[in-house]
């Protein structure tokens, strides 16, 4: 009796999370393509993105 049960809470935090997962991705790439960067490292990517800039010369 046992044998079919189905665990419909399991499965609907797994499309949730799932569906986060790629929403993260769509964000990354979309951030990415907004402020191009040459930099690999992650965390150094945000403080670049964070450090004040030098005032350009008039």
């Amino acid at each position: 009796m046992s044998d079919n049960v189905v665990d419909f809470s399991s499965k609907r935090d797994e499309a949730r999370h799932k569906r986060k997962e790629q929403r993260m991705d769509k964000m990354k790439d979309r951030f990415e393509k907004a402020m191009p960067t040459e930099e690999t490292d992650p965390k150094k990517k945000l403080l670049n993105i964070f450090k004040k800039k030098k005032p350009k010369k008039r």
